[in-house]
């Protein structure tokens, strides 16, 4: 058995989305018991909108763990102990949550001692600054027996903190989500595009990481009407969205579609698929849900020379790669794909990449890493 504390639905983001695909496919050779979070973040430290989706309704895991009161880990840890289970899987995505984690797994050890403990590290440090962070990481780890790895950039950055813990990297699966029902053509009038229009795609919560202001200023550097470009930016914006218009030049504003809230999955595929190109333009990347939903849904990609981005991507055949934080090379790689680039060949390729980092391919992988 499977006991497994993460972030799930109805909570939004990346973590809540793979932490549901892989509960769903490990469901299919094991027992598992998912465990939610009754807390998340404090709102004083979420930027966002909202922490949970409008229109999900009761979720299948467990409301259990608090995030912030250490009166309620004990509590979470008798829990997960009345089902003895063989592993504890749980998701590391930030120092944030590692107190929270560190104390059940110790009182876990006391009161269910043959259950092995197994982080899920979608990153290792976080991508901006925390207090004390890489020791309350380095104190979460070592209560942990094993860890599952999803890029080489994670798996760098483990190393970097010399924590003696059993290791394998496996990659972040891509996501079967299902395509829509409308054709291209229909959704690209419907988002006011039109059929000559390159549209290129920055899609996510927007935050300085992210470098939304690169792609902008190597955007500036274009003629966009000339070489019909239509920037596309969806997702919501953590940081000021004022800042990022003001950035874009004048004469362009008009030709940027800007969809500034949470995307529904369904929308989601609607963007994906009437997009010509995604651009991943971060100035640091432990791996990428949003390039795994790209190859999902084949689509070409442009992204920064980030060990966690281009893991999978071999440029000038799934995918273009630039110098990070260089926007002189993001401009010559959006013309190097307008003028060089065989698009349809691009997403051809993109196929056989996606059977290769499927969910079966992972889980079965992963379930052999527990038995080793």
């Amino acid at each position: 058995m499977i006991s497994f504390l993460s972030v799930f639905p109805p909570y939004r983001g990346g973590i809540s989305t793979f932490s549901d695909y892989l509960y769903r496919h490990l469901s299919d050779h094991r027992v598992v018991n998912a465990y939610n979070f009754k807390t998340l973040y404090p709102d004083l430290l979420f930027p966002g909108k909202s922490q949970k989706r409008e229109e999900d309704g009761e979720s299948y895991a467990e409301p259990l763990l608090h995030s912030y009161n250490p009166l309620n880990w004990n509590r979470a840890a008798r829990r997960i102990a009345k089902d003895q289970p063989d592993y504890l899987f749980y998701s590391h995505w930030h120092p944030f949550f590692s107190p929270a984690y560190s104390s059940v797994m110790k009182k876990l050890s006391v009161q269910s001692p043959s259950t092995r403990s197994v982080c899920i590290a979608h990153n290792i440090l976080p991508h901006e600054s925390f207090p004390f962070g890489k020791q309350l990481i380095r104190r979460m780890l070592n209560r942990t027996d094993k860890i599952v790895l999803l890029s080489g950039q994670t798996l760098g950055e483990l190393h970097q903190l010399k924590v003696n813990i059993e290791n394998r990297k496996l990659f972040h699966p891509v996501y079967t989500m299902q395509p829509t029902s409308r054709s291209r053509s229909e959704l690209r009038e419907a988002y006011g595009f039109q059929p000559g229009d390159r549209v290129l795609l920055f899609f996510g919560l927007v935050r300085k990481y992210k470098g939304l202001d690169l792609l902008i200023d190597a955007m500036n550097q274009l003629d966009l009407e000339q070489l019909q470009i239509r920037p596309l930016i969806a997702g919501e914006f953590y940081d000021s969205k004022e800042d990022y218009i003001d950035r874009i030049r004048q004469d362009h504003r008009s030709l940027y579609t800007i969809v500034d809230r949470f995307v529904t999955d369904e929308e989601l595929a609607e963007i994906f698929t009437l997009s010509d190109l995604l651009v991943l333009p971060y100035r640091s990347a432990s791996q990428s849900g949003i390039l795994a939903n790209a190859i999902q849904f084949q689509l070409p990609v442009l992204v920064s020379d980030q060990p966690g981005l281009t893991e999978h991507i071999d440029h000038g055949k799934t995918g273009l790669i630039f110098e990070s934080e260089n926007v002189e090379a993001l401009r010559s790689a959006i013309r190097q794909y307008i003028e060089t680039i065989d698009t349809e060949k691009m997403r051809e390729n993109l196929k056989q990449l996606k059977n290769e980092l499927s969910w079966e391919n992972f889980t079965g992988q992963l379930l052999g890493f527990l038995e080793s």
